[in-house]
């Protein structure tokens, strides 16, 4: 039994992308679409990039400005949102 309203199921699934940079690839294809790049926040070395200027997305492909350093693993996506 409730009081007020019922509780309703989040249609959002939390998620993380991870990929390895190696100083020359800009564009990775991600496990999901999104429809802006709001809908992401994109780390590099463990420095949060600037959405829009630092990297752009489409459908399931985020591009970046310029090519993150080589390393395993060094580039993370977190899906913020629907």
């Amino acid at each position: 039994m409730y009081l007020g309203n019922t509780p309703t199921q989040q249609a959002f699934t939390p998620s993380v992308d991870y990929f390895s940079g190696n100083g020359s690839t800009v564009a990775f294809t991600l496990s999901r679409s999104v429809a802006n790049v709001m809908q992401i926040e994109a780390v590099i070395d463990n420095v949060v990039q600037n959405p829009g200027s630092a990297y752009t997305v489409a459908g399931n492909v985020i591009t970046f400005t310029s090519a993150p350093l080589s390393g395993t693993n060094n580039i993370y996506i977190r899906y913020t949102s629907l």
